[in-house]
């Protein structure tokens, strides 16, 4: 550091008024120092390339740089007559560093509205950034989002479940759109959300889920066992239409959350405990023998409500054929309910997605980091339920099921 520079700063922070005045002699400083030490290195670079491409040395341009440091400016960029070369800090049509773009992005990851993102740059980097200019940052997501949206999946899951979120979306007004999601468990014991799918319409629609699990089968997804929804009519019937082998289990939450809104609260308890003694039995007989205690007991007063259990005991009861070790797992959808969470945590700050390719670009981030978090979680006893689920596939799906499970024996 040059010398009247440091004079400068000692007189400086001997004075409390002063201390504002000395940051900004403090941060020019800085930037000086990075101005000369990246044209330094621009030029090293520049040698070492002409050297061992063959192409020859063609002056300088100027050019600003924005990174943690604030604004550089005026920047030597050496080049070549051909235009070949570019140094390490330097991306082509940008004008940010690569260090912005991940601080941008890991702020939209973690839930920060456009507004945020460029409130908290501004004072970063005491520097203006519009709203678009924070969309173009995030625009290198797009790419992933198509990739993950129609990657292969390669895996056989045998349990997938089946949800949606409402996310508020401006098309040409704003309105809560569907955000439909399926989370797989697959042969290996971890989870993974398969894919995100925006449609555009106000409600859920079962004809959706029809085209998205046909996508799905597009996609690589074969010999599913089980699905997991809501109490979406025509949810089970749209999905058999794709896999008529799997099995549909309606998610109990959901129907005994729909079960007490239709009665009176001083009800509720009494009718919540005669419901828990329904689901807690450990086979198909001792559920059905408990439902029907419960449909005696509360028939008179609640009518519909007790039919409705009668009339959907089919998609109710799917879960008891199934390991009782994976049961725990299956009777809900909370699996994909702590995802969804996560998703609204995030979201809550944005309240309105300008676009539903920023609505796109969130869920792909959350996605992406949900999945990685999976990674590091087995399924408890998986080992032992992966056997009976193999069972169960093959008495579903026969030869084929054993011929795909021996290779994937060998493979491992």
């Amino acid at each position: 550091m040059k010398k009247e520079v440091e004079e400068l700063i000692r007189i400086l922070a001997k004075e409390e008024e002063k201390k504002k005045l000395l940051k900004e002699v403090v941060k020019g400083e800085l930037r000086s120092m990075v101005k000369e030490l990246l044209e330094e290195v621009a030029l090293l670079e520049r040698e070492a390339f002409c050297e061992s491409e063959g192409e020859a040395k063609n002056g300088f341009y100027l050019r600003d740089i924005e990174g943690f440091f604030g604004s550089v400016e005026d920047i030597k960029i050496p080049r070549t007559r051909d235009g070949g070369f570019k140094p390490f800090f330097i991306r082509p049509y940008r004008k940010a560093s690569y260090d912005i773009e991940e601080l941008v992005i890991a702020m939209y990851q973690g839930g920060c509205s456009t507004r945020d993102v460029t409130r908290t740059m501004e004072i970063l980097l005491e520097h203006r950034y519009s709203a678009s200019w924070v969309s173009r940052m995030t625009d290198v997501i797009h790419e992933k989002v198509e990739d993950f949206r129609h990657r292969k999946i390669e895996l056989w899951y045998p349990i997938v479940f089946l949800d949606g979120v409402v996310l508020k979306i401006r098309r040409d007004s704003v309105a809560g759109e569907v955000v439909y999601v399926a989370l797989g468990i697959g042969e290996d014991g971890y989870k993974e959300v398969l894919g995100f799918w925006i449609i555009g319409a106000e409600g859920e629609s079962a004809l959706v889920w029809k085209d998205i699990l046909a996508e799905l089968r597009e996609r690589g997804l074969t010999e599913p066992l089980l699905f997991i929804g809501d109490g979406l009519k025509g949810l089970g019937q749209a999905m058999k239409e794709i896999y008529p082998m799997a099995d549909f289990q309606s998610c109990m939450l959901h129907k005994i959350r729909s079960s007490l809104s239709k009665v009176r609260k001083k009800h509720r308890e009494a009718i919540a405990e005669g419901i828990q003694q329904v689901y807690r039995q450990r086979d198909e007989a001792g559920f059905k023998s408990a439902l029907a205690s419960f449909c005696r007991e509360w028939r008179a007063l609640y009518p519909e409500v007790t039919k409705s259990w009668e009339r959907e005991l089919p998609s109710l009861v799917t879960y008891l054929s199934y390991p009782e070790e994976l049961r725990p797992s299956i009777y809900t959808t909370n699996i994909l309910e702590r995802f969804i969470k996560e998703v609204k945590r995030r979201t809550k700050v944005i309240e309105v997605f300008p676009h539903p390719d920023a609505t796109e670009k969130v869920m792909y981030l959350v996605a992406s980091e949900m999945n990685e978090r999976y990674k590091r979680r087995l399924i408890r006893n998986w080992d032992r339920i992966n056997e009976k689920l193999q069972s169960i596939r093959m008495a579903k799906y026969g030869n084929k099921a054993m011929v795909d499970a021996f290779c994937l024996t060998q493979n491992s």
